[in-house]
């Protein structure tokens, strides 16, 4: 099968994914205890095959012996009923789709949601989260990307949760290639690799394997990793090393106990006074702010230092308070290092430009700054 990347760093590449990767992927994700999906789960499969996320949560329910139901659509009418019916407990969201479900009462009868960062910024800034009931809610998955911490601290304590998730994997991986186990409530690290999965993190540059706590990037070596990309030779090899391992693109690194963190994507990550900054980080800094209701950090050109970070901010509507663009550069200085600082500026605007699965297309905000200044 192809699928094709969400083009968040580049032009989307068919990405070509084996039977093998695939019974992989469904074996090696019901192992290790993760108990992600259990035989007493209900799951329910509305996503298009177009995209990973409509093809795991099916496989890895196979492999467990869950139930699952098809959906022949997403659209709510076809998706409440199912719910109801059927007695969903385990759902794939995505961003753009999940406020509609948040709207119905039928909410309450989901005890398992498996949801992107993106969406659970809007779930904990909805006034809907006080209007409906969420009792009930005992699991909630995210992939894609980390929440920001104070994303997921809220998330965890407005839902009252038992159990938060984190998966990390790319297309590349057929999914998630390490995931937290559930029943803790660990939402700063994406947990540790699936069986017959090793991982390493080696130094951009020099290539050297590094220890725990040193930042690099990801490699890893396992049956979930795909053969390559559909005509696309070159790409094909630069993504393997010497040893096998498929390197990743993402920055990150492990601790002792071999739980992996992720930092960013290396190809978003900007250099500035020849110092990497992640605007990951940046953006958890100004989330903290309570008028922002959305943020994206990205890198443009700086006379002086090479590159400088430019926060592009959706404010909430309904705030009386006049935000400045010198409050939230001060916000960060305030807190991060002088070359994580806003030497970019900061932009506010209406909306941030996403994926379907609610990844930042922060390379376009780039690209519409340079226009812009062109």
């Amino acid at each position: 099968m192809v699928i094709y990347s969400s083009g968040t760093t580049g032009l989307p590449k068919g990405i070509l994914i084996t039977h093998r990767n695939f019974v992989a992927q469904m074996i090696l994700s019901g192992k290790r205890g993760f108990n992600m999906i259990t035989p007493e789960d209900i799951t329910l499969s509305s996503n298009p095959c177009t995209h990973l996320s409509g093809i795991w949560v099916s496989s890895v329910s196979f492999a467990v012996g869950a139930t699952v139901v098809a959906a022949p659509s997403s659209d709510p009418d076809v998706i409440l009923p199912a719910i109801e019916k059927y007695k969903v407990t385990v759902m794939l969201l995505f961003p753009t789709y999940a406020l509609k479900l948040l709207q119905s009462p039928l909410l309450d009868k989901v005890t398992v949601m498996l949801l992107f960062p993106t969406y659970a910024l809007k779930l904990l800034q909805s006034p809907l989260l006080e209007k409906v009931d969420t009792s009930s809610f005992e699991t909630i998955i995210i992939g894609g990307s980390t929440a920001p911490a104070v994303v997921a601290r809220g998330v965890i304590e407005k839902l009252k949760l038992q159990s938060y998730m984190h998966m990390y994997g790319m297309t590349e991986t057929t999914a998630a290639v390490t995931m937290s186990s559930r029943g803790n409530l660990d939402y700063v690290s994406a947990g540790v690799p699936v069986a017959m999965s090793d991982m390493k993190v080696v130094d951009v540059r020099s290539g050297e394997k590094l220890g725990p706590r040193q930042e690099g990037e990801i490699c890893i070596r396992s049956p979930l990793c795909v053969p390559g990309y559909l005509n696309r030779p070159q790409a094909t090899a630069a993504l393997y090393d010497n040893e096998g391992f498929l390197r990743s693109g993402d920055i990150g690194y492990y601790d002792e106990k071999g739980r992996f963190y992720i930092v960013d994507r290396q190809k978003e990550m900007i250099k500035c006074m020849d110092l990497a900054v992640s605007p990951a980080e940046v953006e958890g800094i100004l989330q903290q702010h309570v008028s922002v209701k959305e943020v994206a950090v990205a890198g443009v050109p700086h006379a002086e230092y090479g590159e400088g970070a430019r926060a592009f901010v959706v404010l909430h509507q309904d705030d009386t308070h006049i935000v400045t663009e010198e409050e939230l550069a001060k916000l960060v200085s305030d807190q991060l290092a002088p070359h994580k600082h806003l030497h970019g500026g900061v932009e506010f605007v209406t909306s941030i430009p996403k994926s379907d699965t609610g990844k930042y297309l922060r390379r376009t905000l780039r690209d519409n700054f340079l226009k812009a200044k062109a």
